[in-house]
Order: C-alpha cells, then structure tokens, then sequence
C-alpha cells in the first residue's frame, strides 16, 4: 500500500508539472477515456479492465515529422488502484539489478491498426535505439500500416527502476512513438488484468481506477489523467436442490438423483467462453476471458500470443464424503436458461479432472466420476467450462447428480454426503503469482452455500425386545440372537454385524435402574469376543445369561433385578430367544421368542388404525403404530 501511496503521489505531482507546460510547447495533446467499463468478478484475480484510449491533436505549432526523419519517443505509465495479475514473459517477480525490467501482457497499440498492419517492437525493453519509427513518405502519417512499429509491449512498474522499487500496480509503455497527426492520433492500453478480489467491497459496485502520465523530452499533454476502467460486483450466486434420501446401507440401489446444483451469474457477463475465435481487431468487443490477441515478444527471445486465456470461465461442484460402494455421476453438460446460439450446450463438463477440455456433449448426457470401489469415504470435485454464453442476458446452469450403490453391510457410516458450489480454479490464499491460470478465482470472496446434503446412509438394523428378564437372586435368564441371513429365499445378503442389549429396570429393593450389568446396564457382542471384530456371523448365534454379566449376582438373598432388555443389531434378520428360570430349573421355567420392534419412529395410534385409515381424525396420519412381530 505504501508503494500505491507514493505512485499516487508521483503521478499527481507529474500531472501538475505537465499541466503547467504551455500547450505551443506540446507534440501531442491528448484525452483520455474508456469506451467500455466492463463489470468485474469480485471473485476473478485476472480481470480484464476495459481498454484506456488517448484521442490525441497536436499541440499548437505542432507539425508532423518530415519524410525520413526519426519520430520523437515518449513513455507513457498506467497506474491502476487495484493490484495487476497481467501475465509477464521474464523472470519477474525476482530480486532485481539496477533499471532490470520484463515484459508483460499489457500492450499499446498506436492508431488501432488492422490485423494485417500489425508490426511489433520486439525489443520491449530497450525501444529507443531497437523500435524507432522513419516514415517513408510524408503523405500518410497513420500508423496503420505494415512495417512501421504501433504495437508496444509493456513492462512492470516505472520506466526507471531500480532494486525493489517495482510497482505492482503500474506498467510501463516505453519509447511510444510521438508524431503530431493532421488530424487525430490514438493509443489504445489493453490486456490490463487485475485481482479483483483485493478491492475493497463498496456496497453492489466498487469502481477500479487507472492513473495515466507521460514522460519524455518530448512533451505530452494529458488533459483528464484518471478514468475508470471497471466495476467490482460479485459474479456467481448459486442453489443446490438436493432430495436427500436416507438410503440403507445393506441395500443396492440403481442409479437414482439425488440433487442438482444451479450456477447463475450476477450480470450478465460473469460466464466467458475462452475466445471468440481470432481475436486481433483493437478496440472490438468480444465478451471472453482473453483480450486482444496480438503477437509479443516471451522474455526469451521468441514470441507469443497476449491476451489468450488459459480456458473459459469454469464452474465446480465439490462433492464430499462419497461412502464406500457408492457410483457417482454428473451431467455432461448444461443449457443455460438465456440460450440463443444454435449449439445444444452451454456449459460441459471437463475431463481428466481440473486440466482437460470439455468433452462432448453428444456423446454423453451423465458421466461417471467415482465407480464405486473406493474402500474409504473419497470426494470428487465436477468441473464444467462454460461454452458459449448470451452477454445481454443472465445465464444460469443446472447440472444433476445421481448415485447408484451396491450393499456393504457393515461398513462404518461416514455421514451425509454434501456438495460445494463454486467457481473454479480456487486460488485458497487470495494473492495471485505469476504463472496462475486465467481465470483464477479467490476462495475467500463471496463464499457459496457450503455443505448442502446430498443424501444419507443409515445402518440397517434389527430392533428386539426381549420383554421379561430377571437375575434376582437365584433366577436367571438366558438371552440368545441368531442372525438368519443366510436363508436365499429371504433375498438376504449375509449381513454380518454387531449387538448392544440395553437393560431396563429396577433392583429388588426399588433403587432404580441396575448398573451392574455390564457397563450402565448395556452389554454388547464385542464384550463376549464372539469374533476379532465383535460382529455376529451369518448363521451365527450368540448366547449369554444375565446372571454371568452382572459383577453383583447373588451377593445377598435378595440381590438382582426384574426388567425388560432391547437388543440393537446392525443387520437385518435378527431374530431373538429367552429362557427364564430359577437356578437348575427345579421349579419354574419360562421360554419366549424376542419381539421385532419396527425401526422407523410411529406415532403409538391403536392397532385398528390400520384397517381405519382414513376414516377418522386419528388415524388420517396413516401410522399403524407399534406392531411386533417374532
């Protein structure tokens, strides 16, 4: 920020100096102005501003350089108020020699020539001997035409810096070419991007300023120094529609939805393809993520293309806690609801996850992202690229996503799986570096709706009651749960898994609840070690008295407690058994089978609801309410 502040200050100072130089003293004497204030994403980190044009005449006795003379050369700064992410050829940033500069994405072309008449300055470093401009004749002083330099690349900070003075908020044009016109003279700045998410919020829009100043034996005036060249407002809203169902986990399921997610955009330029086409016409339109598209120089020697972008804009939907047997996929692609173009989508899916190309969206309407075979919770992050937009209208994209599941009995819960709706790629630390992908996104600004579930696993369980137990001194009961998920003509799955039996009841004495039967009164299957896992087998049974789990039986006449037990099994087809006796069966015995109790919570209506359903007030809710069954 103190480097802003004394930029600011340089540029106020310089633009009193040049204010006060007679206009007879001046080649050129210039308006600035945008002709387009695009809105940028607060969330972008490589936003184009809009192009900064200098109308210039000449200044009074000015005259255009004779036929073969060397054209006069200027400098010219741009400072904007927000920090550049415009890309740069070299090796900035490094620590820098005295008057060490690179070259970057930023380009100045002077008069708008056409693609045809396009000549880079290749050295954009050292222009004053390298790039200087001789017309031929002294008919035309345009510098549309071939073979004279009107392409200028810029380089980061002043014209001269030394170690650690550079800008990151200005860049320089140097050795512009500076010839009074017969008529008008332009200089268009483009290809100027800035991390949007640094400028502070100012309510719906926060406006970017540049700050322009000439510098040079050769005088410029320039009248009005700052414009504006972009709003700051936020891009993206989005919905997730997710069905959440509580699936069970011992169950297989055909591919089924379970949600969708919406990306809609705030205006109506927020989603940008890649490039329309070539894109080399100064000053045109095009409503992408790339600028103008011209040939530069790479910091190496050799050449590149500025402006391009790495894609178009790039939506994703990070879907989290994908449980064990579960497939999951997305849609391959989406049109928007503001579609006009001909082609059937606006926004595909990318492949081979965050780096490929969108696939085609003929070819496939749901892809596969997760088959299915992980053995742990996994996530999977979806990924679309936006394709083609209408920029006079708000887009809006809705992708579904649908699982399929095979039973894994037994396997530990991981949760509600949920999904994330965002922009793409995230930058998690906010500050841009050299190199980053265009677009990049800021993860911390105008954060999403996080978490929304998409569905649920639940254990499948059997619930028995066990309704009379007792180990008052001299009785006992014995309590035994089989699991008969072995039988095929149940369509079980051999469902394997654990038992906690849960005891209810009081002490002879009516002291209340025991608690010296196992531990608070509950026992499970790990505790008699029917196996390394705790889990009851297929086929298995397992047994145990109450008399030998609790640490207090018989310790006087009258120890022990009467009760009720309920047994939680993770599995289907439990079945339950007790026996009831005194102590060697001398006089009294009782046998029993467990009662199933109906693991989904009922209102406890009258039995005859169930064939009463709908004819009174009671039973409208359509519960049968508690129905055991052995």
């Amino acid at each position: 920020m103190a480097d802003f502040r004394r930029w600011i200050l340089a540029l106020a100072v310089l633009a009193i100096v040049v204010g006060c130089v007679p206009a007879s003293a001046q080649q050129l004497v210039c308006s600035t102005s945008t002709t387009v204030v695009p809105i940028l994403r607060h969330e972008g980190m490589t936003e184009l501003v809009g192009d900064i044009l200098l109308t210039c005449t000449g200044g009074a006795g000015a005259t255009p350089v004779p036929a073969g003379s060397v054209v006069p050369q200027a400098d010219i700064t741009v400072t904007l108020s927000a920090p550049l992410s415009t890309t740069v050829y070299g090796t900035w940033p490094v620590a820098y020699t005295a008057n060490e500069i690179e070259p970057t994405d930023a380009v100045l072309v002077v008069d708008d020539p056409s693609p045809a008449n396009q000549t880079l300055c290749t050295d954009p470093t050292n222009p004053t001997t390298a790039c200087q401009v001789v017309f031929p004749s002294s008919s035309n002083y345009s510098f549309n035409q071939a073979g004279i330099f009107n392409v200028f690349q810029g380089v980061y900070g002043g014209p001269q810096n030394t170690a650690g003075t550079e800008s990151p908020y200005s860049i320089t044009f140097l050795g512009v070419p500076v010839d009074p016109p017969t008529t008008t003279r332009t200089y268009r700045i483009t290809n100027l991007r800035i991390n949007a998410s640094g400028v502070p919020a100012q309510g719906v829009i926060a406006p970017v300023y540049a700050y322009i100043a000439a510098s040079s034996s050769t005088s410029i005036q320039i009248n009005n120094t700052q414009v504006v060249v972009g709003s700051v407002s936020n891009g993206l809203v989005t919905t997730t529609n997710a069905t959440n169902p509580s699936l069970l986990q011992c169950q297989t399921y055909p591919q089924m939805q379970v949600g969708s997610v919406t990306f809609q955009e705030e205006f109506a330029t927020a989603f940008k393809v890649k490039t329309n086409g070539v894109q080399n016409v100064p000053g045109a339109i095009y409503y992408s993520e790339s600028g103008l598209e011209v040939t530069i120089t790479n910091g190496s020697g050799g050449t590149t293309t500025a402006g391009e972008a790495t894609t178009g804009t790039r939506l994703q939907a990070v879907i989290s806690n994908i449980p064990p047997g579960t497939s999951l996929y997305v849609d391959s692609w989406a049109a928007s609801t503001a579609q006009t173009a001909t082609q059937p989508s606006d926004a595909t899916l990318v492949t081979s996850g965050t780096t490929g190309t969108p696939t085609d969206p003929y070819a496939n309407t749901v892809t596969q992202l997760v088959d299915g075979s992980q053995s742990t919770p996994s996530s999977v992050t979806a990924v679309w690229e936006v394709t083609n937009t209408n920029p006079f209208a708000i887009d809006s994209l809705t992708f579904g996503i649908y699982i399929s599941t095979v039973a894994t009995p037994g396997a530990a819960l991981p949760g509600a799986t949920t999904v994330t709706p965002s922009f793409n790629p995230l930058n998690p630390t906010g500050t841009w570096t050299d190199g980053d992908p265009i677009p990049e996104f800021a993860a911390g600004v105008n954060v999403q709706t996080a978490g929304s579930n998409l569905f649920t696993f639940s254990l499948c369980q059997t619930i028995l009651l066990f309704p009379y137990v007792t180990d008052y001194t001299g009785f006992d009961t014995g309590i035994a749960v089989s699991i008969t998920s072995m039988d095929p003509t149940l369509g079980a799955t051999g469902e394997a898994g654990a038992c906690t039996v849960y005891f209810y009841g009081e002490d002879t004495t009516g002291a209340g609840t025991t608690t010296n039967i196992g531990t608070a009164g509950v026992y499970t299957s790990t505790d008699a070690n029917i196996n390394t896992t705790g889990n009851i087998n297929p086929g298995q049974t397992w047994a145990f008295d109450v008399a030998g789990i609790d640490t207090g039986y018989a310790s006087t006449s009258t120890y022990g407690m009467v009760g009720y037990a309920i047994a939680t099994c993770n599995f289907q087809y439990a079945h339950g058994y007790s026996f009831v006796s005194d102590y060697g069966v001398r006089n009294f015995a009782a046998a029993y089978l467990a009662l199933v109790i109906p693991d989904a919570a009922r209102t406890p209506l009258p039995f005859m609801c169930a064939s009463l359903t709908g004819t009174s007030a009671a039973c409208n809710s359509n519960q049968t309410g508690e129905q055991l069954v052995h």
